[in-house]
């Protein structure tokens, strides 16, 4: 006995205070993860605030005075909005000027490739995907489509290939290893600005 209690007791009393420290300390990593995945999902959302609002009107102006690495996202947004207030979306992208599907198909294939090449093809379908290879073409990243067409097919659904998750994972791999997001940024911006006509609102 320890000060008039039976020894197992304190030994029952030592095991409830370590799994309420260790209790606590997953409330605590939980709650941290949690706090900063609403820090990040408030971020995107204020950006594409930011985005819908200076961009809702397209000016010669504002495509002069954005940076290179922002025009590929606002000229985006901008076809978005668009998009968002047709009837069918569908028919109306597949109406838009080729230079306006380039642009709109690679803000999403530059945002999902930040994950991995596979992300983009399992966030996206017609007619977003199959835009993609003539996109890269347009702003000069041709090297891209040789990944583009080996992945494809494997999510296509009118395509017989199945999917091989160790190919998958290895052209994702090598995909990683010469993607530049800036660098394609950057080169959506001279397009837009060479074809700035098609663009303006």
């Amino acid at each position: 006995m320890i000060f008039g209690v039976k020894w197992y007791l304190w030994l029952v009393l030592l095991l409830a205070v370590v799994l309420l420290i260790f209790t606590w300390h997953k409330a605590m990593e939980a709650s941290r993860k949690r706090r900063e995945r609403l820090k990040k999902e408030a971020a995107i959302w204020k950006r594409d605030y930011d985005l819908r609002q200076n961009f809702s009107v397209l000016t010669e102006a504002k495509i002069k005075e954005t940076d290179d690495s922002e025009l590929l996202h606002g000229v985006a947004m901008n076809i978005q909005v668009a998009l968002e207030n047709a009837p069918d979306m569908n028919t109306l992208f597949n109406g838009l000027a080729n230079e306006k599907k380039y642009i709109y198909a690679l803000e999403y294939f530059d945002e999902d490739c930040k994950i991995s090449l596979s992300n983009f093809f399992r966030n996206n379908g017609t007619p977003l995907v199959p835009v993609v290879p003539e996109a890269l073409c347009a702003v000069g990243f041709e090297s891209y489509v040789d990944f583009f067409k080996k992945l494809h097919p494997m999510f296509d659904e009118e395509s017989d290939v199945s999917i091989d998750l160790s190919l998958i994972g290895k052209i994702d791999e090598e995909f990683a290893s010469v993607f530049d997001s800036d660098a394609l940024c950057r080169a959506c911006s001279q397009y837009i600005k060479n074809n700035k006509e098609i663009f303006l609102s």
